[in-house]
């Protein structure tokens, strides 16, 4: 890490972020094609604990740590993501027609707070041409793949974005392990969205169910912690038992504590990803666990994942995956092995023997603050 600090950092912050973004892209699809070159970096990266083997939804996760879509927006480096060292890779946000996105320039860095804002707007290639990629591509850890709705810039009918979230999944369902409904995309509407209504969640599940070969579905919708928003959900999706858990998206907008001039940030359009996230994530993770079937549903933690500390915190609050991409940004590929490790070493040290045991293990034993099952 302190080489990549040190040395590659510094250097690659001194270019445009997202030119810099597309060059290792590029970098890391040439070496994730070469069978020698997945090779070194497995040898690099790769780690395997056996107290963090972990099935969800049916699914083998040799670790919780995955890679967040927004990454790979057209699933063009899964294989270099995979030898990385990652869990899981999900790709995305893929939408049903192909996208530019938003204008450029779209991607900022906020170096005193380790956070990038974003403003893409989900430019990706559409779901046809990235279905085609990806079945050429097969990986070693479970896929997973990220649905939006096509961003034409204009309003669309909520009736359409049922249709589209349809389309975009259909020639996924027999090339992804898993699919992410991004409900609440706040580089799109700004994260409203039509399903917000319960009723067009439902009628969406409904359309889901009639697709052939689904596999486990996530929701993905905005962070918060509103009681009866999060009793509506439960109650929504409870018939639908392809529904394996939630992930939560960053809510639009930068309005943390930063060290970085306000009159920057509020010159900035879109959302803000990285360190200053992290509490707000954090107790949305704990919310959500006390409230949830924990028989039934999993959760994923992202938001501010720099350390060891941090990841093992948000499985300490209830997440059984993981998902990094800001955080790569300022450590490097580097901070997945070690992650892992040190989740490994804080197993040992607490005395659990496989990881499940940890999950909740914060929420479950804080019977002041939990809240009451609906």
């Amino acid at each position: 890490m302190n080489l990549y600090r040190q040395l590659v950092r510094p250097l690659l912050f001194r270019q445009d972020p997202e030119k810099i973004h597309e060059s290792t892209l590029r970098m890391a699809q040439r070496v994730g094609r070469s069978g020698i070159g997945r090779r070194v970096l497995r040898s690099m990266y790769h780690c395997r604990e056996p107290r963090l083997h972990t099935t969800v939804a049916g699914l083998n996760f040799p670790h919780p740590v995955g890679l967040a879509a927004g990454f790979d927006k057209n699933g063009i480096v899964v294989q270099a993501m995979a030898a990385l060292g990652f869990s899981h890779v999900e790709i995305g946000s893929v939408s049903a027609a192909p996208s530019d996105g938003n204008p450029r320039p779209r991607l900022f860095r906020l170096v005193e707070d380790e956070a990038i804002v974003v403003n893409y707007g989900v430019p990706n290639e559409g779901a046809a041409i990235i279905a085609q990629r990806l079945a050429k591509t097969p990986i070693d850890v479970p896929l997973g793949v990220n649905i939006v709705e096509t961003n034409t810039g204009l309003p669309t009918d909520p009736e359409d974005v049922v249709a589209e979230f349809v389309e975009a999944a259909r020639p996924m369902c027999e090339i992804a392990d898993y699919l992410t409904l991004n409900l609440n995309c706040p580089n799109t509407t700004a994260g409203v969205s039509p399903f917000d209504d319960m009723g067009r969640l439902r009628e969406l599940l409904q359309a889901y169910e009639t697709l052939a070969n689904l596999p486990p579905v996530w929701l993905k919708f905005t962070a918060h912690q509103n009681a009866a928003q999060a009793d509506a959900v439960m109650a929504c999706v409870a018939p639908f038992a392809f529904v394996a858990g939630f992930i939560f998206n960053l809510p639009h907008g930068t309005s943390y504590p930063l060290r970085t001039s306000p009159q920057l940030v509020s010159s900035l359009p879109g959302t803000l990803c990285g360190a200053p996230t992290r509490q707000m994530m954090d107790d949305t993770l704990a919310f959500w666990y006390r409230r949830i079937d924990r028989a039934r549903f999993r959760l994923v933690g992202s938001g501010g994942i720099t350390s060891v500390e941090d990841a093992y915190r948000k499985i300490r609050l209830g997440a059984s995956l993981l998902q990094i991409y800001s955080g790569l940004v300022y450590s490097g590929p580097g901070l997945v092995p070690r992650i892992v490790r040190g989740l490994a070493r804080r197993l040992e040290e607490d005395g659990f023997d496989h990881i499940s045991a940890a999950v909740g293990i914060d929420v479950r034993s804080d019977t002041s603050h939990r809240e009451p099952q609906s």
